[in-house]
């Protein structure tokens, strides 16, 4: 069988396609979020006479759009390899777990996840306010397609933590809805579906 090889190793090599393509649309979707916003909002205060302001509006919806296609890109990536998954599990090759597409996010966001402890940690500690903010600001720039809504809960920690529900939620259910046969609600990745036809 496929899954006969245990270790965390076996499994980050077997699936390590997956976890990296999670761990890049991460990456991909912190800039895209950051440069979207940003611009939006520098466009902002030019509308509005070249004068600082705070986020508006814009900034939100640009925001809006950012974690839609984060997401977008979660959904199809993990559906992709549930659907994958789903032929080795009918061939007898695979045990099916349907937890393993919420394991594959927590192991390419598992920086993210270690920060934004250090954060929520470091909050209860008044004598490492530097090292807080230090980690505060990482943070921020590792789930900037949540911009506006941490910028203005910064004062609170686990927000930080809150944000990262979203993608974790998305990768489970994904998974599932591809391990479990159901027709991907965006066109099929080629790959899928030439892999029908072997």
């Amino acid at each position: 069988m496929d899954e006969e090889k245990k270790g965390f190793f076996a499994f980050l090599s077997k699936n390590f396609d997956a976890i990296s393509k999670l761990f890049v649309y991460h990456i991909a979707m912190c800039v895209f979020g950051l440069v979207v916003v940003l611009a939006v909002q520098m466009l902002t205060e030019q509308l509005k006479g070249d004068k600082e302001i705070p986020l508006g509006v814009p900034a939100y919806i640009a925001c809006g759009v950012a974690i839609l296609v984060y997401l977008g890109l979660i959904y199809v990536c993990m559906w992709e390899k549930g659907a994958s998954d789903r032929i080795k599990i009918l061939g007898g090759r695979m045990k099916r777990n349907n937890f393993k597409g919420l394991l594959f996010w927590l192991v390419a966001n598992s920086v993210d996840v270690l920060i934004i402890l250090c954060v929520m940690i470091l909050s209860f500690i008044p004598a490492a306010e530097g090292v807080h903010a230090v980690f505060s600001l990482i943070s921020l720039l590792l789930n900037a397609m949540y911009l506006p809504i941490l910028t203005v809960t910064s004062n609170i920690s686990w927000i930080y933590f809150i944000v990262l529900i979203p993608g974790a939620v998305m990768a489970l259910i994904s998974y599932i809805l591809g391990v479990s046969g159901y027709k991907c609600i965006f066109p099929e990745p080629k790959g899928e579906k030439n892999r029908k036809l072997k």
